[in-house]
């Protein structure tokens, strides 16, 4: 069953390994469309995915907006969700991003799975 809350730690709790894999091509695919690479090992942990992807959206965000913005609009990540993030300190605000980020992904991962 998809998690009704899920949290970073969720994603350190899960034990389907392959789910974990499923989800960095996720967003390695979803990052190459809108051309940008996603560069980690589909074989990492999720805490090396967490690090990596909050570093990714800082890079993102500082230093290239508009690819940033066309991710989080591929991925699907609302506008309300993101409004409410806004006045955050940069450290916070990517965290929480990364969170919304993982959360949606997961989504599309887990649906997926359920259908093949």
């Amino acid at each position: 069953m998809l998690p009704q809350d899920f949290s970073i730690e969720y994603l350190q709790e899960s034990e389907n390994k392959e789910l974990l894999k499923k989800l960095i091509l996720q967003i390695q695919k979803d990052a190459d469309l809108v051309g940008v690479e996603f560069e980690l090992n589909e074989e990492s942990s999720s805490i090396e995915l967490v690090n990596y992807l909050q570093y990714f959206l800082s890079n993102l965000i500082q230093n290239n907006f508009s690819t940033y913005a066309n991710l989080l609009y591929r991925i699907d990540i609302s506008e309300k969700q993101l409004i409410k993030l806004q006045d955050m300190e940069i450290s916070i605000l990517v965290k929480n991003i990364a969170i919304l980020l993982l959360k949606k992904e997961w989504q599309k991962v887990w649906f997926k799975s359920r259908i093949q």
